[in-house]
């Protein structure tokens, strides 16, 4: 009986295995076809205007075109065109200014056109895989909407790692009001001001030269006659010579001598006329 039983307990066993088995196969299958038919029937595109801070806006008729620009793989291979001559950016700002520049190339692939309800909402169904340019119009009673680029599928740079691929996308586009105020500029620094400029050193002025004296001429003794003129300045006074007061001192010296001499000569011949008186 043990024996039994222990079989029977076995085969029970293995019907739950196969049976567990068989769901999970099941399960994988009806993936695989929910799969295949999600991409035969291709991919969706949700827009959703958002609000702005606005008294007075209309969602409602705010036109989308849709352009394709370029292949997407499942594995997530992009490329735009050749036709573009132009490389697909890994960065926010790059795929701005790529849409931007896009939006001006001529001959490109249209794929449909979409406008949005009262709510601000429009949809793009049984997208193909691609790269997609989307370009708003129509919305001066919403507000000024940039053209964006949008990939199917699309793949989501996660914190641990990139999550897709994803065939349905919801996007809100970048918008902003009419009346924006704009931002104002900068203030602009001041110049620095420019250092005073050293004024220039006075020249000294020139040393004046020294005046010439007119010197007087040497005075003519007297008896002798000059034949030349001597010329002073009227405002100068006559200067004494020098000379003239030399040759008075001596005539006076030779005159004292002379008298002296004379008077020795009175004694001299008085003495002997008394001394011949005595004899």
């Amino acid at each position: 009986m043990g024996v039994r039983s222990r079989k029977q307990s076995e085969e029970k066993q293995m019907k739950k295995r196969k049976k567990t088995l068989w769901n999970i196969c099941s399960i994988m299958v009806i993936m695989m076809l929910a799969l295949t038919s999600i991409k035969a029937a291709g991919g969706t595109i949700e827009i959703n205007l958002k609000d702005l801070p606005q008294t007075e806006i209309e969602k409602a008729g705010v036109t989308f075109t849709m352009y394709k620009v370029g292949t997407m793989s499942d594995d997530g291979k992009a490329d735009l065109y050749e036709t573009y001559d132009m490389s697909l950016p890994d960065t926010a700002e790059g795929l701005q200014k790529l849409a931007e520049e896009l939006v001006e190339q001529p001959g490109k692939e249209k794929v449909g056109k979409q406008v949005s309800d009262e709510k601000g909402y429009l949809s793009f169904h049984n997208v193909e895989n691609g790269i997609y340019l989307l370009v708003p119009s129509d919305m001066e009673r919403y507000g000024k909407v940039a053209p964006f680029i949008v990939t199917l599928p699309m793949y989501e740079d996660m914190d641990d790692g990139y999550q897709g691929p994803s065939y349905h996308l919801q996007i809100e586009p970048k918008a902003s009001p009419n009346n924006e105020p704009e931002k104002p500029n900068p203030p602009v620094d001041p110049d620095e001001p420019t250092p005073p400029i050293e004024p220039e050193k006075p020249t000294p002025p020139e040393k004046p030269e020294e005046p010439t004296p007119d010197h007087p001429m040497t005075p003519v003794r007297p008896g002798t006659s000059d034949t030349s003129t001597t010329t002073t300045n009227k405002n100068e006074e006559p200067k004494k010579d020098m000379t003239l007061t030399q040759t008075s001192d001596t005539s006076r010296t030779g005159l004292y001598a002379l008298l002296v001499m004379l008077s020795g000569l009175g004694m001299y011949i008085a003495y002997s006329k008394y001394k011949k008186g005595v004899s």
